[in-house]
């Protein structure tokens, strides 16, 4: 039992860790296609950093916990339906 635990919260890290960097490079690439797109004074570099920083405190950053929780929701959901039927 122990080993699936562990087992389940590795994989679910890598998941975490996989899904963060490829959501923030999406980000990444959306503001240095919009400074490109013209419309935004400064350097290009500051005008990313800044909006990164933006993100690493937004909701959708914070959302990504949910790799955590729901997983594990499911699992206690199903084990308590079987059980208790």
């Amino acid at each position: 039992m122990l080993q699936l635990l562990i087992g389940g919260f590795i994989s679910l890290t890598a998941l975490y860790v996989l899904l963060s960097l490829y959501f923030r490079s999406l980000h990444r690439e959306m503001l240095e296609n919009r400074f490109d797109a013209g419309g935004e004074q400064g350097l290009r570099e500051d005008f990313v950093r800044q909006g990164m920083v933006k993100y690493d405190h937004s909701l959708g950053k914070r959302a990504l916990r949910l790799v955590y929780l729901v997983p594990v929701a499911v699992v206690v959901a199903i084990a308590y339906v079987v059980n208790h039927s």
